[in-house]
Formats: C-alpha cells, sequence, structure tokens
C-alpha cells in the first residue's frame, strides 16, 4: 500500500529541439486505491503545479465524502439520520443531488443508501456466518433514496432512523469527473486520469495519437481487451472485483438492493458515458441487473454505450460500443444480435 504523501511515479519528457509540451505523469494513494494522472503542459513547473492542485482537490473531496473519518460531512449527515434536516456543504449536497438523479435513472442499481447492508455483509464475513433473513429484511427496512431529501437552502435529511450513505460506489467518479473539469479550465488538451482502473476520463489524446489506449482487465487480472478513449469517460464494475468470505464460499461486493444480497454471479460491466459519475452508475446497473433489465436501464441515457461479461465468459455490447470505443471485438456479441 502506497502512503498517500508519496508518489509512486513522476514522468517527464521533453522533446528536444522543439517547444512541444511536457509529458507529466503522477500516481498517489488517494481513496483507498491509486489515482494517476498524466498530463501534457508547455512547461513542467507549471504541469508540476497542475498535478499537485489535482491532487489536493482529490483528497479534499475524500474528506468530504469518507464513511471511515467521524468529522467528514458525510459521517455528520448520517449520524442525524431520523434526526430532520442537517446544514451540508455544498459539495456533498452536489453530490447527493447528482446522486440521487443516477438512483433514480438506474432503477435503484445506484443507491447510496446501501450503508445498513454493507455494515451487515461486513460483519457477517467477520462471523464467518450468512446473516439471518430477519437482519437483511431490517437492513433493507432502511434503505431506499425516496428517503433522503435534499432542500433548497442545502440542507440535507435522513428521514430515518439508522440510515447509512455510503458513496463508495460513485465517488471516484464523482472526483474523476472533478478533476477532469479543473484541467479543462486550465486549458489542459491533453491528459488521462485514471482512478482505480475502475474510472477514467481522457482529455483530447496523446501526441500523434487519435485517442488513450485503455487495457481492459477483469476480475482475475487477465486483460479483456483495449479500449480507445477520447474526450471520453469510462467506469468498469466487476461483481468479485472485492468479496466477502463467509466459510468457503465468496460473495461479490455489489449488493442487489432488491432483495439485500450481494451479486451472486461473476460478471464485469463496463460503461462510456458523458461523466465518469454516470458511467459509474451505469455499470452497477449492468452488473446488479444482468442483460435484459441492465441494458434497458442503460439505453436511457442517450449517449451511454456498455459491454457485460457474463460468468460464462461471453460477452454482450450495445450496438455502437465497438464504435464509439475502437473496442477489440474478438469474442464479443452485441445485444442486437440476441433475442
Amino acid at each position: 500500500m502506497i502512503p498517500s504523501h508519496l508518489s509512486a511515479a513522476l514522468h517527464s519528457h521533453k522533446p528536444s529541439g522543439r517547444a512541444h509540451p511536457v509529458a507529466l505523469r503522477e500516481i498517489h494513494y488517494v481513496m483507498g486505491t491509486l489515482l494517476d494522472i498524466t498530463l501534457h503542459h508547455e512547461t513542467e513547473e507549471e504541469g508540476k503545479r497542475l498535478l499537485r492542485r489535482c491532487f489536493q482537490e482529490a483528497r479534499r473531496l475524500e474528506e468530504v465524502f469518507s464513511t471511515h473519518d467521524d468529522g467528514s460531512d458525510l459521517s455528520r449527515l448520517n449520524r442525524h439520520a431520523g434526526l430532520g434536516p442537517f446544514e451540508t456543504s455544498g459539495e456533498l449536497w452536489s453530490a447527493l443531488e447528482i446522486c440521487l438523479r443516477l438512483g433514480r435513472g438506474t432503477e435503484e442499481a445506484l443507491d447510496i443508501t446501501i450503508g445498513p447492508l454493507m455494515d451487515l455483509w461486513r460483519a457477517a464475513e467477520e462471523r464467518s456466518a450468512l446473516p439471518s433473513p430477519a437482519s437483511v429484511a431490517e437492513a433493507l427496512s432502511r434503505r431506499g433514496i425516496s428517503k433522503v431529501h435534499l432542500l433548497p437552502d442545502g440542507r440535507g435529511e435522513l428521514r430515518q432512523a439508522g440510515m447509512r450513505l455510503d458513496l463508495g460506489g460513485i465517488g471516484k467518479g464523482f472526483a474523476v469527473d472533478r478533476l477532469r473539469e479543473l484541467l479543462i479550465q486550465e486549458g489542459i488538451e491533453r491528459a488521462f486520469i485514471n482512478f482505480g482502473r475502475s474510472s477514467l476520463a481522457a482529455v483530447g489524446s496523446p501526441p500523434e495519437r487519435k485517442a488513450w489506449p485503455v487495457l481492459l482487465q477483469g476480475d482475475d487480472g487477465e486483460p479483456l481487451s483495449v479500449v480507445h478513449l477520447r474526450d471520453q469517460a469510462l467506469s468498469v464494475s466487476g461483481s468479485f472485483g472485492q468479496s466477502y468470505k463467509i466459510g468457503e464460499t465468496r460473495y461479490g461486493h455489489l449488493i442487489d438492493p432488491r432483495d439485500g444480497f450481494p451479486v451472486r454471479l461473476p460478471s464485469l460491466g463496463v460503461a462510456v458515458a458523458r461523466t465518469a459519475t454516470e458511467a459509474e452508475a451505469l455499470t452497477k446497473a449492468l452488473v446488479v441487473f444482468g442483460p435484459e433489465q441492465g441494458f434497458a436501464v442503460l439505453s436511457r441515457f442517450s449517449t451511454a454505450e456498455g459491454l457485460l461479461t457474463l460468468s460464462n465468459g461471453s460477452r454482450i455490447t450495445t450496438p455502437r460500443f465497438t464504435e464509439a470505443v475502437r473496442f477489440e471485438t474478438e469474442g464479443a456479441t452485441s445485444r442486437k444480435d440476441i433475442s
């Protein structure tokens, strides 16, 4: 594990002879994983300054969204569940508004009220015993995005005691979107943000290339294919990227909000969308709901494309996914070809 104050890598390269932009890259540990940013800038000093700003911003967002820090904005809101409206920071209010909108749009596949169920399954793993049906039902009774209310004056309310919000499934996407916006506002035309290999965004393309190449990997680390991103956001979610081990059985870390149980079969969802936050939400829909319902949800987002790999190794894509990311399609099946 790389400490947050250390950079895992810093590369700079300035071609000789002409005033080409400098290529800079840094990797830091943020939000429990690695945040990898590459950018091109005319001067090395200014490029490094922008990288520092990006990582400072990412750590600031981590402090807002953390459920492990009792003093974070999110933790304080969670402690106020059932006690009426509570003053939130503008940052948290905006993030919650996006999450609620995407939660409704994905039929709650993205469910930020899943905290009680996550607590239940973590405890089950520690005891090495499945939770009782009664405990699952009780935790389910404390979830539901309809119980989260945002007031125009900046306050938020969790309307049931015992509710607990968790932005772990969407926080990296929100951060990637914020960092991409920051770089574009600073005039950066070529950059790539890779947050934990699961939430990515491209600004422009590398010099003398049409797009940024990205190797997609399965939960087991095996390469799936290469995609190419240019001014696009992409998310990857695997049902067994992390898992709960109870006895000799592994359960996926994504919880189905319909029954309160983890996703049972290995699968991997990939989505390309307008924003990294939107892409993260759509991969949850693909993995949690499966092909029929998952792709039906994705079709409601006009510019989104997706890929779903199933436990038998088959791949299903939206009709334009291959074109959208120049996907290497060997072994892939387009959804238009299945009934």
